[in-house]
């Protein structure tokens, strides 16, 4: 019997089979990552119960067959990109620079001074979108409010492990609770992300933003 070598047919098509499954991963990969993004936006602009399944298939490109092989129906869909997108978000505005922050009064005031500026990419005349769907869908769908839940526990520890390690190293001082004044930068950054809706005025963003780092001065030694 005479051994195929690697330039045989059969040897070809071997070697074109990893590629191809490959090459369909990546589409798919790609499909769910365009529908979850175009969801998120319309979500945003719209409130999930007004969002049109099919205007987020339209601008995404996509068919409702390719959407349901990746989500079940528009509920799980939105449950992926709230969930997907504001742990990103979170993630990259608030866990990473305070993870290892020695001094986290200022790595907050900077933080806070990329929202006050416009530079975290969200459109504050539209909400926050957490705050928007918290208050559409937290009484309503307990799905949702379990996803509320473990983000705000995320974004609020990730600030009292913040302010904890300040009071070790001497740039918070001892007597606060750090629970407690995460949980009111939180609750104050909400606030005036819904100020900001309601008036459909950006400067109340910076006129209330030096109060808001009096406050976080006041938490030094």
């Amino acid at each position: 019997m005479t051994q195929a070598n690697e330039n045989t047919p059969e040897t070809a098509t071997s070697a074109a089979q990893p590629a191809a499954v490959d090459g369909r991963m990546a589409r798919g990969d790609r499909t769910r990552q365009a529908l979850i993004e175009t969801a998120f936006e319309e979500i945003h602009a719209c409130g999930f119960r007004a969002a049109s399944l099919n205007s987020i298939l339209r601008k995404a490109g996509c068919t409702k067959g390719s959407l349901y092989h990746h989500f079940p129906d528009k509920h799980a869909l939105g449950l992926a990109a709230i969930h997907e997108f504001m742990g990103a978000h979170i993630q990259e505005t608030w866990i990473v620079p305070l993870a290892e922050a020695g001094d986290p009064l200022t790595s907050i005031r900077a933080i806070i001074g990329r929202y006050a500026s416009g530079e975290t990419g969200m459109d504050p005349r539209l909400g926050c979108p957490f705050q928007n769907l918290t208050q559409e869908l937290a009484g309503l769908d307990e799905e949702f409010r379990t996803c509320f839940i473990e983000l705000f526990e995320t974004w609020r520890g990730t600030i009292t492990d913040a302010l904890a390690r300040g009071q070790q190293n001497g740039t918070v001082r001892k007597n606060i609770d750090p629970k407690s004044a995460a949980t009111l930068i939180v609750a104050s950054h909400q606030g005036i992300v819904s100020m900001i809706k309601a008036t459909q005025d950006e400067t109340v963003g910076k006129t209330v933003t030096p109060a808001f780092f009096d406050y976080l001065e006041s938490l030094r030694p």
